[in-house]
């Protein structure tokens, strides 16, 4: 009978709810938190001017990624540049929405021009800054506001339009810029008859257009002695209010087979007014005048418009792949992914069909010896340890007959 000293097994204790019952009690408050912050978050109308590109551009109403993507769906490729350098020459139409009150200045005409000039078919849409969608917008929406919330939007409705003035105030008065002659102090006009090719089945009582500034054809008396003289160039009015012109075709013998189309503002193809199904009529007639399956870059400007470069910059934002060419950031790196994949698949699940283990044997005699050792070792006296070795030895060698051979 084995002498090993036994250990009483004490329950265990029931697990304590009280930290799950506290983290489940601050969960509740952070969620119910949130979705009061939420709820009285002062939201902002997004009015990021002539981009497409990024999740707020996408959503403003002076934004210009719905068309942008008129031009995708017609079979554009479409992408984005800020500048105006020789990688423009990769293109065959530029779609230029620049956020400036100025007209194009002489250099950037000139640039726009060699590059009409260096290719076939290559047509400039140029469209004027003279509009903010915010202001319409608001407009809109401030007879229908709830009782509760007119105040508000009668607010919000008043600084559009203070922003806006305050805005257009940087526009001249009137400026010469060879492709039109810009007018500031013109009489607002609610547009609701067209004329020209393209006001073939638009209704314009339903379209929403507006026209404050005017891009007017330019003429010899608009060019003052420091100006270039007015070019020869061609003047077709492809959608206008009257004698207003609202989108003008432009050609010139020394552009060869280059065209500029100038929409006077943004009431045409900006995100907002394109929500209209006429506005959107007008927008697919000039992502059509612009053929098919080209290249477009959209010019994003702010003030001051695109930079002219001779040559492309030699920086441009790092990439993780540049990294690779850093001594010794690339051995660095290299070691560090081959880590990361060995600590992936050391970690990564294995796939197949599950095996059952064997269970352990209880007839097994080691494991109770192991056990013995265990008890023994958590005892922590040696002397102890050696004398039940010592009478284990006796009892087994008295069993097993030794004892009497020796006695002989």
């Amino acid at each position: 009978m084995s002498t090993a000293p036994t250990t009483r097994r004490t329950p265990d204790k029931p697990p304590s709810l009280a930290l799950p019952t506290i983290g489940l009690v601050l969960a509740v408050l952070a969620i119910g938190a949130g979705i009061f912050l939420t709820g009285r978050r002062d939201e902002q109308l997004p009015t990021i001017y002539g981009r497409r590109r990024g999740t707020e551009p996408a959503r403003s109403v002076n934004g210009t990624s719905v068309l942008s993507g008129l031009f995708k769906r017609a079979g554009h490729r479409v992408t984005t540049m800020n500048r105006l350098s020789p990688k423009v020459h990769d293109f065959d139409v530029l779609v230029w929405v620049p956020d400036d009150f100025e007209p194009p200045t002489t250099e950037q005409r000139d640039f726009l021009e060699d590059w009409l000039a260096g290719g076939v078919g290559r047509t400039v849409v140029y469209v004027g800054r003279d509009y903010d969608a915010a202001v319409a917008y608001w407009d809109r929406v401030a007879p229908q506001a709830p009782p509760e919330q007119a105040d508000e939007v009668l607010r919000r409705q008043a600084e559009a339009h203070a922003t806006h003035e305050a805005a257009r105030s940087k526009m001249p008065t009137k400026k010469y810029a060879r492709w039109f002659t810009v007018q500031r102090d013109q009489q607002p006009l609610k547009v609701n008859k067209l004329t020209g090719p393209w006001a073939e089945g638009i209704d314009a009582q339903k379209a929403e257009i507006h026209l404050e500034g005017r891009l007017a054809v330019p003429s010899k008396r608009d060019a003052g002695a420091s100006d270039p003289a007015v070019p020869d160039q061609k003047a077709k009015t492809l959608l206008g209010a009257g004698n207003e012109p609202l989108i003008t075709l432009l050609q010139d013998s020394a552009w060869g087979d280059g065209r500029v189309i100038v929409v006077t503002n943004g009431s045409l193809v900006l995100n907002y007014p394109l929500v209209n199904h006429e506005n959107r009529k007008l927008a697919h007639r000039l992502v059509s005048e612009c053929g098919l399956s080209g290249r477009v870059v959209f010019i994003e400007s702010g003030a001051g418009g695109p930079p002219v470069l001779e040559k492309e910059p030699a920086g441009g934002p790092t990439t993780p792949l540049e990294l690779l060419k850093v001594w010794p950031l690339n051995a660095i790196l290299l070691h560090l992914t081959l880590l990361g994949i060995l600590f992936c698949l050391a970690r990564s699940p294995i796939f197949g069909r599950p095996r059952e283990l064997r269970p352990p044997s209880p007839s097994d005699f080691g494991k109770h010896v192991a056990a013995l050792g265990q008890l023994l070792a958590r005892a922590n006296d040696r002397h102890y340890a050696q004398s039940r070795l010592a009478q284990y030895r006796q009892i087994a060698e008295r069993k097993s007959g030794r004892s009497h051979l020796k006695a002989k």
